[in-house]
């Protein structure tokens, strides 16, 4: 009788593919929160860098306005909490640089683990022409 349960392995399968069904989606599930942090990390990126454009083309253009317009353009991908700052350097040589940062955070959770917190800062430094 023994050998009979032995040599029987009609639920073999389903049992190994419910040990490693979790870890598979796990996996899964890992890959597509990291992918989705890098896309909006880009995201980010590009509308500094639009940002940093629109003010080498208007240098009376505030931080306020700039973080608008970077809010603007990553609202569509509902992406929030992106802050903006400007730092100007003292002019020389008949130009300033103009440093503009972002930085955004955001919280990857899955259920029955802890939260994984990721903060992302990104600068585009750009001249501005004139005095």
């Amino acid at each position: 009788m023994a050998t009979a349960f032995a040599g029987n392995a009609s639920g073999g399968a389903a049992i190994e593919f419910a040990l490693v069904a979790p870890l598979l989606i796990m996996l899964l599930f890992g890959i597509f929160a990291f992918g989705w942090s890098m896309n909006n990390a880009s995201s980010v990126r590009y509308a500094l860098e639009a940002s940093a454009r629109s003010l080498q083309l208007n240098n009376t253009l505030t931080q306020s306005d700039i973080q608008a317009i970077a809010t603007q353009k990553l609202q569509a991908l509902g992406l929030q909490n992106v802050s903006v700052t400007i730092v100007t350097d003292p002019a020389s040589g008949g130009f300033r640089m103009a440093h503009v940062n972002a930085s955004y955070a955001f919280v990857i959770n899955f259920p029955y683990f802890d939260d994984f917190p990721i903060s992302y800062t990104t600068s585009v430094t750009v001249p501005l022409v004139g005095g």
